[in-house]
């Protein structure tokens, strides 16, 4: 079905049958948006919850990202995202 007209008449593409749904437009108020405000932010990453120093920043608090590998005989990686500047490192690989 594609528009028609003023917006609430519709037209199938294959039959060319026409519809009409009147109640599509309606005059409710969209809410108002919330304006976000500049100034000091805690933390950027909410998922920041790891217990770690940031190198960079100095930030006490870290993301752990574990990304799985493409062959399954790999390891898989493991990072910590810092949870203010968003630097990132990786942890060391277990050596067997």
């Amino acid at each position: 079905m594609k528009p028609v007209g003023d917006g609430n008449t519709f037209e199938c593409v294959s039959c060319k049958y026409i519809e009409k749904f009147p109640d599509l437009i309606s005059d409710e108020k969209m809410p108002k948006k919330h304006i976000i405000k500049e100034g000091i932010v805690k933390d950027k990453n909410i998922n920041a919850t790891y217990d770690f120093r940031c190198e960079k920043c100095g930030y006490g608090k870290a993301e752990v990202i574990e990304r799985q590998p493409y062959i399954s005989d790999e390891d898989s990686l493991t990072f910590l995202r810092c949870g203010k500047c968003g630097f990132t490192r990786q942890l060391a690989r277990k050596i067997r």
